[in-house]
C-alpha cells in the first residue's frame, strides 16, 4: 500500500499540518502586532505627529534594510587601513611593551600604586 505524496515528497496530511501551523503562526504575529502598537499608543501619535511617525519608520526601514552600508563604507574602509597602517601597528606594539614592562617593573619592586613612595600633594 503506497501512500499519497505531495510536494517536496511530504505526505498529504503533513502539508495539512504545516499549512496549519504556518496560519496559526500569521495569527500570532497579528496579534502581536497589534499589542505593539496598542503599547506604543501608535494611532494617536499617528494623529497628533503623522510626520514623525512616518520618519521614523522610513529611518527603521533604511537601517534595517541595510541602506547605511553604502554611506558608511568608505568611513570604515578609511578606519580599517589607518588601524593596520604599519606605523600604527609598531605605535601600538610600542604602547603594549611600555605597560608591560610597567607592570614588570611595580611586580618586582614590590610597591604598587598604592604603595608608592611619592609624596601625596593634599
Amino acid at each position: 500500500m503506497e501512500r499519497e505524496r505531495g510536494t517536496g515528497g511530504m505526505e498529504a496530511g503533513e502539508l495539512g499540518d504545516v499549512a496549519d501551523a504556518l496560519r496559526e503562526l500569521g495569527d500570532e504575529a497579528r496579534e502581536s502586532v497589534a499589542r505593539l502598537a496598542d503599547e506604543l499608543e501608535l494611532e494617536r501619535r499617528m494623529a497628533e505627529s503623522p510626520m514623525v511617525v512616518l520618519g521614523v519608520a522610513a529611518a527603521a526601514g533604511l537601517v534595517l534594510g541595510g541602506g547605511l552600508w553604502p554611506l558608511l563604507r568608505p568611513m570604515v574602509r578609511m578606519a580599517a587601513r589607518a588601524a593596520l597602517s604599519p606605523t600604527n601597528l609598531l605605535a601600538l606594539g610600542a604602547a603594549v611593551g611600555a605597560m608591560r614592562a610597567a607592570r614588570a617593573r611595580e611586580a618586582t619592586s614590590g610597591a604598587g600604586p598604592e604603595g608608592s613612595s611619592v609624596p601625596s600633594t593634599h
